[in-house]
């Protein structure tokens, strides 16, 4: 090759770079640090588990990131306690055995996910103990049971999990620091020590080590990373290298030229680029097979770009998400969803930049031409192909209000007209020159917001803030409308837009859409309209269908049929309404500019899609009537922030939407721990007492995560799902006792819902005494005592007929006795013995008492009591007879209360006649003399009456036996009478033998009767 070919390769070769350099753009990231929760904001390691769960190594604490926050893991805490070192070196995620290796500059330890805890390495791998103590660089695995660790001072690690060995590599004083990277390329494990590469040969359970370009020196190497057949080699200071295969040719090596700082990692996204990191100047994505470049470094004046310059390592997590950490600067997330609108605004630093943020209106002429009115400087023409604009400095000329644009149109002759808050002007298409059309003498030619070319005139038609005015292009000249109506009741267009009917339809602020025959001079103000928008922003036709910009959202109305179709609410009652205008995308879908940002409508089910700061725009606040569409189908809207453009055909969406997690529950406001991961957790059992639950919830899905949504509900307390948007909490306080099932689902920032629902049951316990075992004891004890109390209330009521039945028999037999007939046929005989003597008084006196005796034994024989008045009455008849049969031979009182004759005590009948019967017949008549003495006295006590039949006759121990059975009888009968009418076990009846000197003087009984 000559040296005018060299020179052209080489010219060429920087050309293409440039080329390449000069078509890079600009990566945007979210940056995470410190405020954010992350425990320090150098981040050396980072990778993903299983459960989706983000983690990150930091110089200090290991963090983990479920796209709410950070749990953050030290070894001074009790979640890291087994932590070597707070100084977190390198993450591994194993995915044969779901465990996560954490490598720190004091040595290694295990996250285990299912237990939700750090353990050391020996709890599971006895063998591997060393590594508990041993400084870590990096733990990476390329096959199941096979560990890697490249230590600090100890060479390169081998662990085998299935033979536990531990085996070590390079660990001699030249080389056991000296190892930066391992790598598995084209199936051939490749280890950097220094500035060598080394390839490790597999050898039975052991390997070889082979030197791998053993002629050729690298600086010093910091990284290695195998894309394709490509091995890329990071130095510390001197950029990197590649080595197309095959690797064992030195000439194959190639230094990549786009970056001369150290490289320090390398990660491959979903698309086929190569991420590098570089020590200083950056991030650069490359596409080796386009060779295009883009760059990412960090500028003070935007978040959206990376923190820090200096990367510490790179990782592609299972969305396709890239995440950086940096050195001093936290972690920054590339989202490919996150900043797909691109945005035009004015940059302080940049003269180049958007003149002014504040725009009005969008306008492209026939020819192609895009011109922009601002709010301070006035119209711009922009150059979109080379994203330059010009400014027309010359309109302030005519006044400051004139460079506040509001509106732009074209005539036939291709000339500009602009509508300004100072007037009407008109850009010459020819000269470029502008031309200023005041009229003093006109309120309507100043303060103009619209103006719009008519189709079937040669005018323009002009709306402002007092009113609406025509101008006529061929005489130059300002006429009024025929009709006031929109000066009349104050209404202001916004925007006109004109029918082929050659009807106008200007939406108004004040009067909603109003209808404007132009040739007859005829408003109609669309009631329909109004009565749910008096302020309409802008219109666009869809067939015979307006749809309408209003700040109460999107009217739908038919033209044709006059008559609202829809009404769109685009957020909720509390929240802003206002949109300001619409565009129709190639899938038939609605775009419509609002307060809070971009909204999708979808008119088969007006389901809307929201895009907000978090989906990428840069502003949110939009202006009326402002917005364009490019040929090509990409939109253009205009606002506070300076102008959005997109294409909504290359808008991607989030497809992915993962289950949610549950990643915490506390019990009475107690984290609850079972030594398990809370997502680990199927059933919750509680006891009564623990009946306030809060449930903490994520979704490991961290594109756009700010507009993850979350629905659940408790079964078995309300089955209505609750969705409160982004909020992860859920509580329930007071749960009664019983069984509830708690169901989870979540959805992406589009919208999109999850496939599964997580689920946990809980059970909360009931206290002892509602318990099933409680209820059926309670039961039986109460069966038993009904069964008993039953079964007494039976007893009670046979013994209560057994003692009526007794008591009636025992009435009887005191009938029976005081009926005696030895008694009756004394009486009779005594009554006879007084009528042979003739003795006919005594004889009447006698039959008398006989008769009323025997009248009041049958009447009391009818009743179980009589009174104590009736009863003494009695008793006094029954002692007159035997003190007329026995002659007088003994005196008898009775006495009584006075208080107990008058009141109506009740006694059974004759109760103490056998006693008195006894006395006399046993006692005073076998006296010698007639000396013989009976008293009866009845007396009352509290809560009783008591009887006392006092005798002086000869006492019991001188009656004979066989005189004394039928005394027993009598006396027996009356005891049980005393008995059962006291309702007691032992009659209350006293007998007492009188005695003086030994000799018997006679009987006294005290009977006691309840009050009754």
């Amino acid at each position: 090759m000559n040296c005018l070919s060299r020179y052209s390769l080489v010219f060429l070769t920087l050309l293409s770079y440039q080329l390449l350099t000069a078509q890079s753009k600009d990566l945007f990231f979210e940056n995470y640090t410190s405020q954010n929760g992350l425990s320090q904001n150098s981040c050396f390691a980072i990778t993903q588990d299983a459960a989706g769960f983000m983690w990150f190594g930091t110089q200090d604490g290991l963090n983990r990131y479920d796209g709410k926050q950070f749990k953050v893991f030290l070894p001074q805490h009790p979640t890291g306690k087994k932590l070597p070192s707070n100084y977190i070196t390198s993450l591994f995620f194993d995915t044969y055995e779901k465990l996560l290796w954490v490598g720190t500059i004091r040595g290694a330890c295990i996250y285990h996910p299912e237990k939700d805890a750090l353990i050391k390495i020996s709890e599971l791998y006895p063998a591997a103990s060393p590594l508990e103590t041993v400084p870590i660089k990096t733990i990476v695995s390329f096959k199941a049971h096979e560990y890697w660790f490249i230590t600090y001072n100890k060479g390169l690690l081998q662990l085998n999990t299935r033979t536990g060995t531990l085996q070590t590599f390079f660990n001699n004083a030249a080389t056991n620091a000296g190892v930066s990277s391992i790598v598995l390329h084209k199936g051939k494990i490749l280890v950097s020590v220094s500035q060598h590469l080394f390839h490790l040969i597999p050898e039975k359970e052991n390997y070889q080590i082979q030197p791998l370009l053993p002629q050729h020196a690298f600086p010093e190497i910091k990284t290695l990373f195998s894309y394709d057949s490509t091995l890329w080699i990071g130095t510390l200071t001197a950029g990197c290298y590649y080595i197309t295969e095959p690797v064992t040719d030195a000439a194959n090596i190639h230094l990549f030229k786009a970056t001369s700082s150290g490289v320090g990692s390398f990660a491959r996204d979903a698309a086929g680029n190569l991420w590098i990191g570089t020590r200083g100047d950056g991030i650069i994505q490359y596409n080796p097979h386009s060779g295009a470049i883009q760059t990412a470094r960090h500028n003070k004046y935007d978040n959206r770009t990376p923190g820090k310059n200096f990367v510490l390592n790179l990782f592609l997590d299972r969305q396709r998400l890239m995440w950086c950490g940096l050195s001093g600067g936290g972690i920054a997330k590339y989202d490919p969803l996150k900043y797909q609108f691109s945005s035009l605004s004015n940059e302080p630093l940049n003269t180049a930049s958007l003149p002014d943020n504040m725009v009005f209106t969008l306008f492209k002429t026939k020819d192609g031409h895009h011109f922009i009115g601002t709010q301070n400087k006035g119209l711009i023409k922009w150059e979109v192909d080379s994203s330059r604009f010009h400014s027309y400095p010359g309109i302030a000329r005519f006044g400051a209000a004139n460079n506040t644009v509001y509106s732009i149109a074209e005539d036939d002759d291709r000339n500009l007209w602009i509508a300004s808050w100072g007037g009407l002007m008109q850009l010459d298409n020819q000269y470029q020159q502008f031309r200023y059309f005041e009229e003093k003498n006109l309120l309507t030619t100043k303060k103009l917001y619209t103006v719009h070319k008519l189709k079937y005139a040669d005018s323009l038609f002009i709306t402002g803030e007092n009113g609406p005015v025509f101008f006529s292009l061929k005489e130059k000249r300002w006429y009024s409308c025929k009709d006031t109506l929109l000066q009349s009741y104050a209404y202001i267009g916004r925007y006109t837009y004109e029918d082929e009917s050659k009807n106008l339809w200007i939406c108004t602020e004040g009067g909603g859409l109003i209808k404007y025959d132009y040739v007859r001079g005829k408003f109609k103000v669309i009631e329909s309209v109004k009565k749910l928008a008096a302020y309409t922003r802008y219109l666009l036709r869809d067939g015979t269908l307006f749809w309408l910009a209003t700040d109460n959202g999107i009217v739908v109305y038919d033209f044709e049929k006059e008559k609202v179709k829809k009404h769109i609410s685009i957020n909720q009652a509390n929240a802003s309404n206002v949109c300001y205008a619409i565009q129709k995308d190639s899938s038939g879908l609605f775009w419509v500019s609002t307060n809070t940002g971009l909204y999708r409508i979808n008119p088969a089910n007006y389901v809307m899609q929201h895009y907000d700061q978090d989906n990428g725009l840069s502003f949110l606040e939009y202006n009326t009537a402002c917005t364009l569409t490019e040929t090509d189908g990409s939109f253009l809207f205009g606002g506070v922030g300076g102008i959005t453009q997109f294409k909504p055909s290359l808008l991607k969406e989030n497809t992915f939407s993962p289950d949610p997690l549950i990643t915490a529950i506390l019990v009475n406001g107690i984290p609850w721990t079972l030594n398990k991961a809370p997502s680990q957790i199927n059933t919750l059992t509680l006891n009564h007492h623990q009946n306030s639950i809060t449930i903490q919830f994520a979704v490991n899905n961290f594109s756009n995560h700010n507009k993850n949504q979350f629905a659940y509900r408790l079964q078995g307390l309300n089955d209505s799902w609750v969705n409160y948007k982004n909020n992860n909490t859920a509580s329930y306080n007071s749960l009664p006792p019983g069984r509830y099932h708690f169901q989870l689902q979540s959805a992406n920032s589009d919208g999109k819902w999850s496939n599964g629902t997580t689920m946990l049951a809980i059970i909360i316990q009931p206290p002892w005494w509602q318990t099933w075992w409680f209820r059926i004891g309670v039961l039986l004890i109460v069966a038993g005592i009904t069964f008993w109390i039953i079964r007494k209330r039976i007893g009670n009521i046979r013994y209560k007929a057994a003692l009526k039945q007794k008591i009636t028999e025992t009435e009887m037999m005191a009938l029976r006795a005081q009926m005696n007939p030895h008694f009756i046929f004394n009486c009779i005989n005594s009554i006879d013995a007084l009528i042979q003597s003739n003795d006919k008084y005594h004889a009447t006196v006698y039959l008398n008492k006989f008769a009323k005796l025997l009248r009041n034994i049958l009447d009391s024989s009818k009743q179980h009591t009589v009174t104590l008045a009736k009863d003494l009455d009695t008793l006094q008849l029954y002692i007159d007879l035997e003190k007329l049969r026995y002659e007088n031979k003994f005196t008898a009182t009775i006495q009584a209360d006075e208080l107990l004759l008058q009141d109506d005590y009740k006694v059974p009948p004759l109760i103490v006649q056998p006693y008195v019967e006894n006395a006399i017949l046993h006692g005073l008549k076998n006296r010698l003399d007639n000396k013989g003495t009976l008293l009866i006295k009845v007396s009352k006590f509290p809560g009783y009456i008591e009887y006392i039949i006092e005798d002086n006759g000869v006492g019991r121990q001188a009656q004979k036996p066989t005189s004394m059975n039928g005394n027993s009888y009598g006396m027996q009968m009356s005891q049980d009478r005393v008995r059962f009418f006291n309702k007691e076990a032992n009659a209350s009846v006293v007998v007492t033998d009188l005695k003086e000197n030994g000799i018997a003087t006679g009987t006294k009984i005290q009977v006691r009767l309840n009050i009754q």
